[in-house]
């Protein structure tokens, strides 16, 4: 299992597929990425590949296919 090590994740596209490969495949995230993935679009714009990446992982959140977990 891939030990992905959370850090912060801004509008940086490699942190970000990466933290939207890790959620996928473990169908979870913590609870640190997904506040910060929520907070992020305030402090800067995400480009349009971002912010498609960033609605497919609160559509996972919000349908239930992906759980915030407290740690992973």
């Amino acid at each position: 299992m891939n030990n992905f090590e959370p850090e912060e994740v801004g509008t940086n596209s490699s942190q970000l597929v990466q933290l939207f490969s890790d959620t996928m495949n473990k169908r979870q995230i913590s609870f640190a990425d997904w506040y910060e993935l929520l907070a992020a679009p305030l402090d800067a714009p995400y480009s349009a590949d971002a912010e498609d990446t960033l609605n497919r992982m609160i559509y996972g959140v919000r349908h239930g296919l992906v759980k915030v977990v407290d740690k992973y």
